[in-house]
């Protein structure tokens, strides 16, 4: 195997499992082993039901996190049965137990819970915590994600790229780009938003990274709604940090693609060395 094993930052929610079999599948395309992490954080002082006698809360809580990871293990090799999988358990913070990881990591993976509001909130603060702070992709996956248009598309479902025409989209681009032409899949470039028609309507130099086809959509809308419409039959969604970070009140539209979107959608770092991405198989032996 080459490259990083997918990083998967694991909740006790029960809600992960989509995220663990579109990272188990995607492991699988790019050669590389799975892990499966989850941090415990162990309150401390006084808190409700501390008085209770009996109960060891930490190994209460170490318990949970060991049964959601090995359910989420299994879930991963029912998707992938002999994909290499790793757990990791620890009295960590979520955020600085990925923020550890991701040195080492592909790709970080998070899931959306889909409880709304709240859901994105949580996902929204994990999310702050690693964009700007790690040199990996962090993809987002809804929990309840329509995996048809990607089996129906033969692995060739679209990549959509968001590009706000700074330097933050370069790493965005440049990573699209990279995975659509090693699954011979159509890149969508989207610029959006009041300043979209002084983008240039041709497609930008994307290197020796060469997609079978490349269409640049130009909209003077809402990005989150743009994109939500381009992303219906996509395979991903791919948006950069930005100048001034993914969750900069000038980007408010951004976070809420994860909501809006159906297909999982990875947050790109501006300076991502494509290079040290591994691409995988192309399209015919990554559905096989």
């Amino acid at each position: 195997m080459t490259g990083g094993p997918i990083v998967v930052g694991v909740a006790i929610e029960g809600h992960d499992q989509s995220a663990v079999r579109w990272a188990a599948r995607e492991a699988r395309a790019l050669g590389v082993s799975l892990r499966l992490v989850h941090g415990v954080i162990v309150p401390r002082g006084s808190y409700p039901g501390r008085s209770v006698v009996g109960v060891d809360l930490r190994k209460a809580l170490f318990a949970l996190g060991h049964t959601e990871v090995q359910a989420m293990r299994d879930e991963a090799l029912r998707t992938v049965p002999d994909l290499p999988v790793t757990e990791d358990v620890v009295e960590c913070h979520p955020i600085t137990l990925l923020r550890e990881h991701y040195r080492t990591a592909s790709l970080i993976v998070l899931g959306n819970d889909g409880f709304g509001a709240l859901g994105e909130r949580l996902v929204r603060g994990i999310a702050r915590g690693l964009v700007g702070h790690v040199d990996v992709p962090v993809v987002v996956v809804p929990q309840d994600r329509d995996e048809r248009p990607q089996e129906l598309a033969g692995g060739r479902a679209a990549v959509v790229v968001g590009d706000d025409g700074t330097t933050g989209s370069r790493g965005a681009l440049r990573f699209a780009a990279h995975r659509a032409a090693s699954r011979r899949a159509p890149l969508v470039i989207v610029r959006t938003g009041p300043d979209a028609r002084l983008l240039p309507e041709e497609a930008p130099s994307l290197g020796a990274d060469r997609p079978p086809s490349v269409q640049v959509v130009i909209a003077e809308e809402r990005a989150d709604r743009v994109l939500a419409d381009q992303a219906r039959d996509a395979q991903l969604v791919v948006l950069g940090v930005g100048e001034h970070g993914v969750l900069h009140h000038r980007h408010r539209t951004r976070p809420a693609v994860t909501r809006v979107v159906g297909c999982p959608v990875a947050i790109v770092p501006p300076d991502l060395d494509t290079d040290a991405v591994p691409a995988g198989p192309t399209a015919e032996r990554a559905s096989s």
